[in-house]
């Protein structure tokens, strides 16, 4: 089965270094295969013939066993990514004068689905699927009035990873490249 492996929260700046060739090699010899890396900010794919909860617990073991500080991660398999990518809204095209950003819920993410429709403001459009969150803002001028731009520091905003819609149509791409 081939997986999606999303980190969260390192090399931001001198923030959290974690060299993806690094990473690959410690994924590679607990036993992964075919890992690739995109980008530089913990966009992963590997294959396993492992259960997702099985891979999650490895992982989990590699890097708290590899880096001095915590990683939160989600891993997704390829089948499901790809049905839930395909569930994104119209309006979360990549296009116009506005902000297109997925989230990826990371495997600590609580309930907070509720929460963040409560919050929303005019300016934010949202959908969510089990395991990703669409979300435009309006206008990019506007981003720090957007709800998206006050989530800084909660727990939702540590049990989410960001990407953009460009890396999340990269990463639907690499995923569907793969032939293993």
């Amino acid at each position: 089965m081939d997986y999606l492996l999303i980190l969260r929260g390192i090399n931001g700046g001198s923030y959290h270094p974690v060299k993806m060739a690094t990473l690959r090699t410690l994924l590679t010899a607990a036993g992964f295969v075919h890992v690739t890396s995109y980008a530089n900010s913990g966009n992963l794919c590997f294959t396993s013939d492992q259960s997702q909860p099985a891979c999650e617990q490895r992982i989990t073991t590699v890097l708290s066993s590899n880096f001095a500080f915590p990683i939160n991660f989600g891993v997704f398999a390829k089948p499901a990514f790809l049905a839930e990518l395909q569930q994104a809204p119209i309006w979360w095209d990549g296009q116009g004068n506005r902000q297109h950003m997925c989230l990826f819920k990371l495997q600590d993410y609580g309930e907070h689905d509720t929460w963040l429709h409560d919050h929303l403001t005019p300016i934010d459009q949202v959908a969510m699927t089990p395991h990703l969150i669409f979300w435009t803002v309006a206008a990019t001028g506007n981003f720090q009035h957007s709800w998206y731009g006050q989530v800084w520091g909660t727990a939702f905003y540590r049990q989410t990873s960001t990407r953009s819609y460009r890396t999340t149509h990269k990463l639907w791409q690499l995923l569907q490249e793969r032939t293993t």
